[in-house]
């Protein structure tokens, strides 16, 4: 059974394997945290609390998909509690990344559905999802969960002109 949990340390191997996979194939759409160098744990469990975050940084809650039968990390999705100027222009309400050898299995859908739910039980009313233009993956499964494209915007990211999508979502 596939389903989301608060992240643990059950689940930390699996955890770091998909960071490794990330690291593996140069996927830079996400980051998954190394648990090697930090204490992810703790990170999210600060992130859910609001404490001992840096400057701009709004709380969140962090939730792993989970394979039972595999005893295996699938992905990761994040819900900010708040958006800011800088999250309204990119990363929005939800951020998400599937293990690299998950994708294309709806995993990302799945996980986006669920975590709808969780944002709407939060108090979120309508919620913002982003990707950069060309990222089809993201932008597909965002529309298969009933956001809709409000527009695209320009931003600077490292220096470099991105297009950004922003889909809106009602709950």
């Amino acid at each position: 059974m596939l389903h989301l949990i608060h992240p643990c340390s059950d689940y930390l191997p699996s955890y770091t394997e998909a960071y490794d996979e990330y690291a593996t194939h140069g996927i830079d759409s996400y980051a998954f945290g190394n648990a090697r160098e930090i204490d992810v744990l703790a990170k999210f469990e600060d992130y859910r609390l609001e404490r001992n975050l840096k400057p701009n940084r709004v709380g969140a809650n962090y939730y792993w998909l989970i394979d039972d039968a595999s005893h295996r990390f699938l992905g990761e999705i994040t819900i900010r509690h708040r958006l800011t100027p800088g999250l309204e222009r990119y990363a929005g309400h939800i951020g998400y990344g599937v293990r690299y050898s998950e994708w294309g299995k709806g995993h990302g859908t799945l996980m986006l559905r669920l975590a709808l739910d969780k944002a709407k039980a939060m108090g979120l009313v309508h919620v913002l999802g982003t990707c950069d233009d060309d990222n089809l993956g993201s932008s597909r499964v965002m529309e298969k969960c009933g956001f809709v494209l409000h527009d695209k915007i320009e931003n600077s990211i490292d220096g470099q002109t991105v297009i950004t999508r922003r889909y809106w979502k009602t709950l």
